[in-house]
């Protein structure tokens, strides 16, 4: 049985393995020797978070996070998850719940997570974070997804129609983009998210989706 989360890595190390070297890189992830520009080849090794270390971060910050990612994100340590056009958040096994505590741990953070909003991720455009809309409970906390832009201050009208209707639907899509990335204009990829995912990508996303691609006219 194909296992999601590292078919996801594979896509991901397959165009993006190398970060920038500082101390806090682990060396039993180093898959190179620094170069010369100071940046350095990474490999995930397995994960050994568990759900219970999860559950704490949920409780100090107040949010709920779905089955799906906390297995996703607890699966692999992992030192980036930049995938251009969206960032999930990178496990490194010195800090490993530091990226999720930065997206919950400011002003705006706080502000979405009272009206049960949960930052998770960022945006690829920059205007801000990827979220988890926990407005309506779900079986397994599996929350659609939406992007939030950060001028609106805590504001709900600065929240996108929803993106992905669930993290395992965005997983997918994201695998599918990476491993097409290195032959196909992201125009000819993020067509095929609208058939992944026609609850969420395919549906209300579409808009945002289709400019993103930078459709040619």
């Amino acid at each position: 049985m194909t296992d999601p989360n590292k078919q996801f890595l594979d896509a991901l190390i397959q165009l993006f393995n190398k970060v920038v070297h500082t101390p806090a890189f682990p060396d039993s992830m180093k898959d190179s020797e620094v170069d010369v520009d100071g940046w350095v080849a990474w490999k995930p090794i397995p994960g050994s978070l568990q759900r219970s270390d999860y559950a704490a971060l949920e409780q100090r910050f107040g949010v709920q996070y779905p089955g799906s990612f906390i297995d996703w994100h607890r699966s692999y340590y992992f030192m980036d998850a930049d995938c251009t056009i969206l960032r999930l958040p990178y496990s490194n096994p010195n800090e490993p719940l530091r990226e999720l505590e930065e997206r919950l741990d400011w002003y705006i953070g706080e502000k979405l997570v009272a009206q049960k909003i949960y930052p998770f991720g960022d945006d690829g455009n920059d205007a801000g974070p990827l979220v988890f809309d926990a407005r309506t409970a779900v079986a397994g906390n599996e929350f659609p997804i939406r992007a939030y832009d950060h001028e609106f201050g805590g504001d709900l009208k600065g929240l996108t129609p929803i993106l992905f209707s669930s993290f395992p639907k965005l997983l997918e899509c994201m695998t599918y983009y990476l491993q097409e990335k290195m032959r196909l204009h992201d125009y000819e990829i993020i067509p095929e998210f609208f058939r992944i995912d026609p609850d969420g990508a395919g549906n209300t996303g579409v808009d945002y989706w289709m400019g993103f691609a930078g459709m040619p006219g």
